[in-house]
């Protein structure tokens, strides 16, 4: 089956459900893939392939490598895709981290300055979206429940809804800062992302926070900012639900007990985190959804994806048998965060395609308030407790 073309059929009426999306990194495709995200998707795919255009049009990504690393490769998200599929609210990051020199990260900063410096240009890209009417931050409650109700019936022009997020630290330059990106709309931090950062252990490493990291918690629980607990080293994970007594969840997150890899959450974890009444965002790549993948042995990674979306719902399944309930696990897509179509599931094609897995739970056996639930009401219900 190609995935190049438009899709035929199953457009999204304005009777489809609202979906909050709880992770995605649009600022970081903008700047970093060069993506002009208020294009159609299937443009942005004809203006990256360098087959016609060849790698050294100023249009291709010639990091992207399709026959070397596809794992950067096909856009599924654009907001025109977005909109057709009803994912009408997001957090979506400011991704910026510090790369230690033994990394071999592409995307990252070697200095903690830089970090900041990259985190504003995030930052003012939203900015400018939300100058250009393409969205609206959403900082309080009152905000959030004004972007549902648009949602319930939107039209054409409508607003998307951006809580803002935070992956990876690094762009706060010291507790003194936190206020600041507060007022900038912050709502949402992970201390870690992947290594070792200024603040302590993320994923793939064995260590846990640094000192200087606690008196960035304090400040932060001056706040009403969220702590997300995506890409803790094991041990960072265990020391930030210890010492933070604010709200947690994981945006962007799988099982452990499915797939092997210190990326993903064990049941410990996830029990702990349910206790702490968080909320688990599942994510869309095929190397969280296939058992034969181990994250942490990048040999074992595939060129193409060989799951389709029902595979994510078993993590739904596992995550709601361990809590005896639906009330915490959501969508945290993760489309477009370093990965594309390639590894996306078999039968996702872009972003507008998590209706169909709404489609799935529904045959699954889910009923439409779990769905719901699943879909937006989960994410909507934690961040009216936090900004409480």
């Amino acid at each position: 089956m190609s995935h190049a073309g438009k899709p035929k059929g199953h457009i999204m009426s304005t009777q489809s459900t609202l979906i909050l999306d709880g992770h995605l990194d649009l600022a970081y495709n903008a700047l970093f893939h060069r993506r002009d995200l208020t294009q159609d998707v299937y443009t942005l795919r004809e203006r990256e392939d360098p087959r016609p255009l060849g790698p050294s049009h100023p249009d291709s990504l010639r990091e992207r490598k399709r026959q070397e690393s596809p794992a950067k490769g096909t856009a599924t998200v654009s907001f025109s895709e977005m909109r057709r599929g009803h994912v009408g609210i997001m957090l979506s990051t400011i991704m910026s981290r510090v790369q230690m020199p033994t990394q071999t990260l592409d995307d990252g900063a070697r200095t903690q300055l830089a970090a900041h410096a990259q985190g504003q240009a995030h930052l003012h890209y939203y900015k400018a979206l939300e100058r250009a009417g393409q969205l609206r931050f959403i900082r309080t409650v009152e905000d959030l429940d004004a972007s549902v109700l648009d949602w319930s019936n939107p039209g054409s022009e409508t607003s998307f809804g951006l809580i803002l997020s935070m992956e990876s630290a690094d762009p706060i330059l010291g507790p003194d800062q936190v206020g600041w990106w507060h007022d900038q709309g912050l709502r949402s931090v992970g201390l870690t992302h992947f290594g070792a950062n200024t603040w302590g252990h993320g994923t793939g490493t064995q260590g846990g926070l640094y000192a200087c990291a606690y008196p960035l918690l304090d400040a932060l629980a001056e706040t009403d900012i969220a702590l997300d607990l995506t890409h803790a080293a094991d041990l960072t994970f265990w020391q930030l639900l210890d010492y933070w007594q604010g709200p947690v969840h994981a945006s962007h997150c799988m099982c452990r007990a499915l797939v092997p890899g210190q990326r993903h959450l064990s049941d410990d974890m996830i029990k702990a985190l349910i206790d702490r009444g968080a909320v688990i965002g599942i994510v869309f790549a095929e190397y969280m959804l296939n058992p034969e993948i181990d994250f942490d042995d990048s040999s074992t990674y595939p060129r193409t994806a060989r799951r389709s979306m029902s595979a994510a719902i078993d993590h739904v399944d596992h995550i709601c048998q361990l809590a005896g309930n639906c009330h915490h696990v959501a969508i945290g897509s993760d489309l477009d965060g370093g990965f594309g179509r390639e590894l996306s599931p078999t039968d996702l094609n872009t972003i507008a395609d998590l209706q169909r897995f709404l489609d799935l739970l529904a045959r699954r056996g889910y009923s439409k308030t779990d769905i719901d639930a699943i879909a937006h009401g989960n994410l909507v219900r934690f961040f009216r407790q936090t900004w409480s």
